[in-house]
């Protein structure tokens, strides 16, 4: 018996050590700037839709972006459309939970940066 309960301590100890992977749902803090510099603010949920997949809401500036991601526990990668031009996110879990990453959106290939910080 001690030794089936060393090993469901030793499985689970990943799980306990990282609570970024926990804390993905709920609401976020939106801070970014564009690939031009440009800064903006807003709001993000983030909704499960799967053991692994995610649907992200943003309301930046007035406009509301949809998208979906998926994740590996480190990395979540979201696709979005805003306003019919497709975009592309990569973002770092941090172990505070909140999200950085780099974006991108239409053909220009230029690159934003964005921070979304659990409410």
């Amino acid at each position: 018996m001690r030794r089936l309960l060393a090993v469901a301590l030793l499985l689970t100890a990943p799980l306990l050590a990282n609570p970024a992977i926990a804390q993905r749902a709920g609401a976020y803090v939106v801070e970014g700037s564009g690939a031009d510099g440009s800064r903006y603010t807003g709001a993000a949920q983030i909704a499960p839709s799967g053991p692994q997949t995610w649907l992200v809401t943003w309301r930046v500036g007035g406009e509301t972006i949809q998208g979906i991601g998926v994740d590996n526990g480190s990395v979540l990668s979201v696709a979005y459309n805003q306003g019919g031009v497709l975009g592309s996110a990569l973002y770092e879990v941090r172990p505070d939970g909140s999200l950085v990453g780099l974006w991108t959106s239409g053909r220009d290939g230029g690159l934003g940066r964005e921070t979304m910080s659990p409410r």
